[in-house]
């Protein structure tokens, strides 16, 4: 299965961190962004703690062909030695050609590698694995914006799905359809991994021909290339979902009169550009055009990202004057909704404050379970300290550190843990988790959990509570 199209991307920046200063000033400059997830996000042994950064002083080098650890830092003059005696005996001894490019860039995975006995996010990013991580989070394509499935028995290539607004839509493609020809050439015997990377990709505003079977007739179209933004947000009423209220839990409605058409669902899997922008849609549109009453947010299996993102949804949804942990504290400013704080091994930080004058004044259930984590914790832990939701589902991650990504002028990228952070109430919830206001288990099989949301015990009683009001 491909999705249609080229990769674009954009970053997400936040400032140059202390400890890559010295790099920076004698190699150039670089950009670095705070991420509560990282590409290895739900790893297995992490440990939770923050490295120690190297030394910045100058040291001596150490007697012999041996590296060694002066002070907390690598000898760099010992190490300069020890790598020119192996590049001479590769240079003079080694049977095959030499990568050296690939060399150089194991040398710098292995010093990052170090690190992860303790730090289980610590990488080292070559510039191609940097611009394929922010390809994946920006969720952004030069393409014509459908999903195409190739049968393993006829080998016909099949539209599964047609974004909405994209240019395969604009262009009259329908779900169904069989890719029949591409600027004229038939491509029914070849591979579609052949036809999207030959035939398919293109530049922006370039465009190509293509003819579809759609039931018995052929189906041309002009389709232009462009801007391709993949849907990762779920979103509508529950009427809209499909989702029926047991009449058990109408009859005890008591005095909310919430109906299907009332209660409002969004659900979406990880806090990077596309779902913060994709959210705010949504929620503009159940708010101001389906006016809702009540609010379900899904943020089970949410992995977490960035921590601006997670910022600004929760910008959108509280008001701007909670002082509830803020008043009287120098450490933080007055008369501000705190969302979170960061602090490092020497106490400094950074704060997310509310400040675009919007807010949701409605009920709110936040969902969650054990893979909900870093920013997924931060934003449900944050509605529930003000009070403006309660959670629901089973205790999450417990992912209270935070990574930071520092991009090399050459643009390859380092990423290790820098910070722990804190929900506004103080609590650092590494390896403690957001534990739920009303637990529910899906059940331990399989079977349990692949059920549609419909008879999903979480959402049902998420359900019961906005329309019993208990």
């Amino acid at each position: 299965m491909f999705t249609i199209g080229g990769s674009t991307f954009y970053v997400y920046y936040f400032g140059i961190p202390p400890f890559i200063n010295d790099y920076i000033n004698h190699r150039g400059s670089g950009n670095a962004y705070l991420s509560l997830a990282s590409a290895s996000e739900l790893q297995a042994g992490d440990k939770g703690t923050v490295s120690e950064n190297p030394s910045t002083g100058e040291t001596a080098p150490s007697e012999g062909g041996t590296s060694t650890i002066i002070d907390g830092s690598i000898d760099m003059a010992a190490l300069t030695r020890k790598l020119g005696i192996l590049q001479t005996l590769i240079d003079q001894n080694y049977l095959f050609p030499e990568d050296p490019g690939k060399a150089e860039t194991y040398i710098y995975k292995g010093l990052l590698a170090s690190l992860t006995d303790e730090d289980p996010y610590a990488h080292y990013y070559s510039v191609e694995e940097m611009n394929d991580r922010k390809s994946k989070q920006q969720g952004t394509y030069y393409g014509i914006g459908a999903i195409v499935h190739q049968m393993e028995d006829t080998n016909e290539c099949i539209v599964i799905e047609v974004y909405p607004g994209s240019p395969a839509e604009n262009a009259g493609m329908q779900i169904g359809d069989i890719l029949y020809k591409v600027n004229g050439i038939d491509i029914s015997d070849m591979s579609l991994s052949y036809v999207v990377q030959n035939m398919i990709q293109g530049d922006k505003g370039t465009s190509l021909e293509c003819v579809v079977k759609r039931g018995d007739r052929e189906v041309s179209m002009r389709i232009i290339r462009g801007d391709v933004e993949v849907p990762k947000v779920t979103s509508g009423t529950l009427s809209r979902l499909g989702i029926a209220i047991p009449d058990s839990v109408l009859s005890a409605s008591g005095t909310t009169g919430l109906s299907g058409d009332d209660i409002g669902y969004i659900s979406f899997g990880n806090f990077y550009g596309t779902e913060g922008k994709q959210t705010k849609a949504a929620l503009d549109k159940l708010i101001n055009e389906d006016h809702i009453k009540a609010l379900i947010i899904d943020l089970r299996g949410n992995t977490g990202g960035d921590i601006e993102i997670a910022s600004s949804l929760l910008d959108y949804i509280l008001p701007d004057n909670l002082t509830t942990f803020t008043e009287g504290n120098k450490e933080f400013q007055q008369g501000k909704t705190l969302f979170a704080y960061t602090r490092n091994k020497n106490g400094k930080g950074q704060e997310w404050y509310a400040g675009d004058g919007h807010e949701i004044n409605i009920p709110i259930i936040v969902l969650q379970n054990q893979n909900s984590a870093s920013a997924a914790e931060l934003f449900s832990g944050c509605l529930h300290d003000y009070g403006f939701a309660k959670v629901v589902g089973t205790t999450s991650y417990g992912k209270g550190i935070v990574q930071t990504v520092t991009t090399l002028a050459d643009g390859s990228a380092v990423e290790f843990t820098t910070h722990y952070y804190y929900i506004p109430s103080g609590l650092n919830i590494h390896k403690v988790g957001i534990v739920p206001d009303i637990e529910i288990q899906l059940g331990s099989t399989s079977d349990e959990y692949m059920v549609s949301l419909e008879d999903d015990l979480q959402m049902q009683k998420a359900i019961e509570i906005l329309v019993t009001g208990n």
